[in-house]
Formats: C-alpha cells, structure tokens, sequence
C-alpha cells in the first residue's frame, strides 16, 4: 500500500493506481469562460428562434438557402461551444485524478457528474520531471507537454513524481538525455 503524500490520496487496486489530487481553480478564467458559455448560450437558443420565426415559418423563396447557411452556422458553433464547455470544466474542477497502469494513463477533472477525461497509452508517456516553467508535474506525451496538479506544494510534487516513476517507469534514468 501507497501511503499518501499531504494532501495526495492514493488507491492502490490491482488494475489500476488511483491518484487523486486537488486543482487550484483560476477564477479569472473560470470567470471568463463562464461568461461565453452563457454568450454561446443566449446566441444559440437566438439563432434556433430566429431560424423558426423569420426563415421558416413566413416561407419567402430564399427560405431555404438562408436555413441552411444558418443551420450550418449551427453545426459549426455547436463544435464551438463544447470547446468552451471543456475548458469551462477544466477551470470549474476541484480535483484532479489519475488513474495509471501499464497501459494506460488517464487523467480526470471532474465537475459533479461530468469533466474532463483525457486518456493516454503509456507506450508513448516518457517519464514525470518537475516543470521549470509551471513548477508542477509534467508529462511528455509524444511532443505535447501535459501538466497537472499546479496546486501542489514542491514536496508534494517531488514525491509524487518519485513515486510514480519508480512504480512504472523503472528502467528511466534520469541523467540520460537521449
């Protein structure tokens, strides 16, 4: 069994290791992106009403072309707004958790019932480092830079990332650059 690191909880079951850890929630941002939800919001339910009441239902001949601009219009803001509701739950969240095994490393910010997932295949993960930029854990995944749990003290950071690379990244070494 793990023994859990300040504020760093731990669940160790066979198929998985649970790591679950608090989110340091940017107000500002949260704020921000509060904001253009409600905007995507009010914009959307006017769009939909407009594309009944004026395109549809008085029936001009040049109804349809102009539904179909506005319905693909839709679409496309549709795949706007979850862009911003993603980001909205990735401010929103409380906590961050991980779950890790041989194959698979998923990382979940859960808002009550929904959040953000992102998964990764541990094939391509390289080992946990300290970020110089963000002072936090770090992942490379590939050529991306994943980055978690900002709300940690150094300690509880450096721990963490011993623990996590020793349980599944023991051939790393550290000092090889290559």
């Amino acid at each position: 069994m793990i023994q859990d690191i300040g504020r760093i909880t731990f669940e160790d079951k066979p198929e998985w290791l649970k790591i679950v850890m608090p989110a340091k929630r940017n107000w500002l941002l949260l704020l921000i992106f509060s904001a253009s939800l409600v905007l995507w919001l009010v914009m959307t339910v006017w769009m939909i009403i407009f594309l009944i009441r004026d395109v549809i239902m008085p029936g001009a001949r040049f109804a349809f072309v102009l539904a179909a601009i506005i319905v693909l219009w839709l679409v496309i803001w549709y795949f706007v707004g979850r862009v911003l509701g993603r980001r909205w739950q990735y401010f929103a969240a409380e906590r961050e958790i991980i779950f890790i095994n041989k194959e698979r490393l998923i990382i979940r910010r859960p808002v009550s019932i929904w959040g953000s997932t992102e998964a990764f295949d541990m094939t391509h993960v390289r080992p946990f480092y300290i970020s110089d930029k963000h002072h936090c854990p770090t992942f490379d995944y590939g050529s991306q830079k994943v980055y978690l749990g900002t709300s940690l003290t150094q300690s509880e950071a450096q721990r963490l990332i011993e623990t996590i690379n020793t349980l599944y990244f023991r051939a790393y070494d550290a000092d090889y650059d290559g």
